[in-house]
């Protein structure tokens, strides 16, 4: 099952979760993820969702292509998605949306699947 609406996605696991619960997944998801990439510490700070695109960019903008390619890669975002948001301005927005996307994907199929 692929779910391509985040909103959508993110309304089945209201469902089965609080949204603290769910939230607390998805930071952890993150944490981890970045963590096994090698970029080191990495906490969202934000207690408001909205605002973790924002983090991510940050953390983004600081690493060197071939460190942003490995965190995507172990992240599993796809490499289509990298390509197509090569040349645009708003890249590492799409990328952190991507990712955040990705994580949440993740803990869909964790919670679906445990």
């Amino acid at each position: 099952m692929e779910e391509k609406d985040l909103n959508a996605l993110v309304r089945k696991l209201q469902l089965r979760l609080s949204q603290r619960k769910l939230l607390e997944k998805l930071q952890a998801q993150i944490q981890k993820d970045f963590q096994r990439s090698g970029i080191g510490e990495f906490e969202l700070r934000s207690a408001d969702p909205a605002a973790w695109n924002q983090e991510i960019r940050t953390v983004l903008q600081k690493l060197s292509e071939s460190e942003l390619q490995h965190l995507l890669y172990l992240i599993d975002i796809p490499e289509l998605i990298l390509v197509q948001t090569n040349d645009h301005e708003n890249r590492l927005f799409y990328l952190s949306n991507a990712i955040l996307h990705r994580e949440l994907m993740k803990v869909f199929y964790q919670i679906q699947f445990k």
